[in-house]
């Protein structure tokens, strides 16, 4: 079997960026060494915008954009063998991309809804996921559960472990620029009422390396935090101080995973983190403060029709109404079915999470969440995927 001389990778958010295409682009290179890998950044609503400095310093041969993936597709048929593989972002781009180069297409997804006809191969972290996906339509010999690439990002990226007492809380205000900028001063708000009442508590902020340092200028001075009853800090070095003298470390990425290993509870918002935490096994508060609703990205066709003129204020109704109709938030929560990780939606101050927060401390709590998480259909993927997909690109 003649094995790809080129591989293109597509990604869209932070968080596929960060836990998908790091395990999988380790496999290729250790499987495919001399072949050239291109990854298109399709970037979505959620990005920070400094996804592509991250993608460069992966080691790949090209990164490019939607334009460079457009002049691809442009460029026609290549007479290279390749295959075309997407981590995360539209199947269509994907597909798009195959037919154009002759290449067939690849795609990894937790979601079922994200199944395309034009696709070799739709690869899914779970047999609830090629359930769910088979029963939308999906043809079934064509979806394969190869695993869940978090568990592997987790497993890989174990450096420098925080130097750290126990008693140890979490603060994960966001890689999304509109959600750091509130609630960085909003998390040391709940971390200053928290120590009121446990003051052997340690607190840490594992900054994002996706924020841009405008964004983290902004968010550190507490300017927007104000609003919904933060708080601003000074950054000295590697500690954060709070308006009010409460001492913060700052963790940078690599320590990512060993802080949510040795810590007892985090404060987060919803997306990819939220299972990074549950695989962790950290009992977590997810935050959806609705203070300010038309600063929440949407997906697909209503995020830009909030964009036309008026549609700010349509937005804010719009989101108030659809909150509600959405069962669960956290990714944990949805797979299980139940509320494992407590939600706090809609207009709250400090003082509300800081109490779920503490609550959260409880042995009794402790125990009974991790015990809930342990239900996790949650197994490495990134062998199986990168085997699937040598093994299918020229049947």
């Amino acid at each position: 079997m003649s094995k790809p001389e080129e591989l293109l990778l597509l990604t869209n958010g932070p968080g596929e960026l960060s836990t998908w295409v790091p395990p999988v682009l380790s496999r290729l290179r250790g499987a495919l060494p001399g072949a050239r890998i291109e990854l298109f950044l399709i970037r979505d609503q959620f990005a920070a915008g400094t996804e592509g400095r991250r993608a460069r310093s992966l080691g790949l041969d090209a990164v490019s954009g939607r334009t460079g993936l457009l002049a691809r597709m442009a460029r026609g048929p290549s007479a290279r063998r390749g295959v075309v593989l997407m981590l995360g972002g539209a199947p269509r781009d994907a597909v798009g991309l195959g037919r154009a180069t002759g290449y067939p297409a690849f795609s990894y997804s937790f979601d079922p809804k994200a199944w395309h006809p034009g696709l070799r191969g739709f690869l899914v972290d779970s047999e609830r996921t090629r359930a769910q996906a088979v029963a939308r339509g999906a043809e079934p010999g064509r979806v394969q559960v190869v695993g869940n690439l978090v568990v592997d990002a987790i497993g890989e990226a174990d450096e420098g472990a925080p130097d750290l007492a126990g008693n140890l809380v979490l603060l994960l205000p966001s890689s999304r620029p509109f959600a750091a900028r509130y609630l960085l001063g909003f998390m040391l708000a709940v971390a200053e009422q928290m120590a009121a009442v446990r003051p052997e508590l340690r607190f840490a902020w594992l900054k994002s390396g996706l924020l841009p340092p405008a964004v983290l200028e902004e968010a550190v001075s507490g300017r927007w935090a104000r609003e919904l009853g933060g708080v601003g800090g000074r950054l000295e070095g590697a500690r954060l101080y709070s308006a009010n003298g409460l001492e913060v470390a700052v963790l940078d990425e690599p320590q990512r995973y060993a802080a949510m290993r040795r810590a007892r509870v985090a404060l987060t918002i919803p997306g990819t983190n939220t299972l990074e935490l549950a695989l962790a096994q950290l009992p977590s508060v997810v935050l959806l403060p609705l203070h300010k609703p038309e600063l929440i990205p949407l997906e697909g066709f209503w995020h830009w029709l909030f964009l036309l003129p008026g549609g700010r204020y349509l937005k804010q109704g719009f989101v108030r109404r659809l909150e509600p109709r959405i069962p669960y938030l956290a990714l944990p929560n949805q797979w299980l079915g139940e509320r494992v990780f407590p939600e706090l939606r809609g207009v709250f101050g400090p003082e509300r999470v800081a109490q779920a927060a503490l609550e959260l401390l409880q042995a009794d709590q402790q125990a009974a969440i991790r015990a809930r998480l342990s239900g996790l259909e949650a197994q490495p993927g990134a062998d199986n995927l990168v085997r699937y997909v040598l093994e299918n690109a020229s049947s």
